[in-house]
């Protein structure tokens, strides 16, 4: 649904999900996260250059 609302492809968009994966803490504390923020903002910079 992301990736319909965006223009993009589901490729591209899981690409731009993955890119935005936060490792755990010392590489054994806590789970992987994705930076919500950060992701909207590489969707924002990908969907401003598809469009100019």
């Amino acid at each position: 649904m992301v990736a319909n609302a965006r223009g993009l492809s589901a490729s591209k968009l899981t690409a731009l999900v993955e890119s935005q994966v936060q490792g755990r803490i010392l590489w054994v504390f806590g789970e992987p996260v994705v930076n919500v923020l950060q992701l909207n903002l590489a969707l924002d910079a990908q969907q401003s250059s598809l469009a100019g």
